[in-house]
């Protein structure tokens, strides 16, 4: 929280730094001038300027809750854990995910490395032995099939609806359950 306020203090001054040299800018232009002797298309340019900066302030300051100025990629570095879950949503076993960035999801088989191993699942018969992986790439998690026979699909937290991880890695967040095969992975 102590970075998010200090990002939003250095935001703040930079508004108002670009506001003041906006101001200072059109007050020198129409001293040393004494005329709108330059296009008005400068003068606009310069307001519209102002204007998006004030309203970025506003916007800013006004702000209650953080995750309207606390950009996405901070938000989700908080998954710390993927978490097995029953058929009821309790939980059943866990991983940590601090420190990696990549852990293939599948079931062991004999030259299998997996980080993920599902072989105890209930589902297991539905899992391959390389089915899926998350990768940590630029601040963000994301989710990948590997060519699995029955896919992979990611409930997502911030609308409720579950897709189909199809043909391109998909970008997921705390709170979001992956489903490989019919086993429930939570990521918090």
């Amino acid at each position: 929280m102590r970075r998010e306020a200090k990002g939003k203090r250095v935001k703040q001054t930079l508004d108002v730094l670009i506001i003041l040299c906006g101001a200072g800018a059109v007050f020198l232009v129409f001293k040393e001038i004494g005329t709108w002797r330059f296009a008005p298309a400068v003068y606009f340019v310069i307001v519209i300027g102002m204007a998006a900066a004030i309203y970025d302030l506003f916007r800013l300051s006004g702000s209650k809750n953080t995750e309207e100025i606390m950009p996405e990629a901070e938000r989700i570095q908080g998954i710390q854990r993927l978490i097995l879950l029953d058929e009821e949503g309790k939980p059943i076993k866990s991983w940590d995910l601090q420190g990696k960035i990549s852990l293939i999801i599948g079931k062991a088989g004999r030259d299998q490395e997996l980080d993920i191993d599902l072989s105890d699942c209930e589902y297991s018969s539905f899992i391959d032995f390389q089915h899926a992986v998350l990768n940590f790439c630029l601040d963000q998690w994301y989710v990948e099939d590997l060519g699995s026979q029955n896919g992979v699909k990611v409930g997502k937290v911030e609308d409720g609806e579950c897709y189909r991880v199809i043909h391109r890695p998909c970008k997921v967040v705390a709170g979001d359950v992956l489903y490989i095969a019919n086993t429930k992975l939570l990521l918090t």
